[in-house]
């Protein structure tokens, strides 16, 4: 599974401007199959047409150089994510959607509810308290390393310590 991602540019995607520390930016997921790319915009480029072609986005705030390294992404970000990763059926993306539902159960948005046996792999069945609602999650049968592997490309589509 090979994704494309970059870290923050410290430029717009869009008109090319450079950020400033402590600017706000949103920042976009694409779906250019069969990987995921990053783009960072600035607050004047956002309301464009790149914003309704976005797989998923949050807004977020460049650094300060002289502060410390401090990543994270708010888990609606991430459950909003995981939800669009629904029925998508490239092996990579149901691996990314699968490890997505093992780091939102680790973080308590999401419980393990039951295991349910499929004719060629397994159904994860977890269950959103806050709304009320199960999402099933195919297992793919991922070893150990290829989970790590996918967890670290999730922190690099991020840009976040998952």
């Amino acid at each position: 599974m090979d994704w494309e991602v970059s870290n923050t540019t410290l430029m717009c995607a869009a008109c090319g401007k450079s950020f400033a520390e402590e600017e706000g930016i949103f920042s976009a997921l694409f779906d250019e199959t069969p990987s995921f790319v990053r783009r960072d915009y600035c607050e004047a480029c956002w309301p464009g047409e790149h914003r309704e072609k976005a797989f998923s986005f949050w807004q977020t705030r460049i650094p300060r150089r002289d502060a410390p390294v401090r990543r994270f992404v708010d888990d609606e970000v991430i459950l909003d994510f995981f939800k669009k990763l629904e029925g998508q059926e490239d092996p990579s993306k149901v691996s990314f959607r699968y490890v997505l539902g093992l780091l939102l159960m680790r973080k308590r948005v999401l419980k393990f509810t039951e295991f349910r046996r499929g004719d060629s792999s397994g159904l994860l069945v977890l269950y959103d308290k806050v709304r009320d609602c199960k999402y099933e999650v195919a297992d793919p049968n991922l070893t150990e390393e290829q989970i790590q592997q996918v967890t670290e490309e999730i922190g690099q589509v991020l840009n976040a310590r998952v």
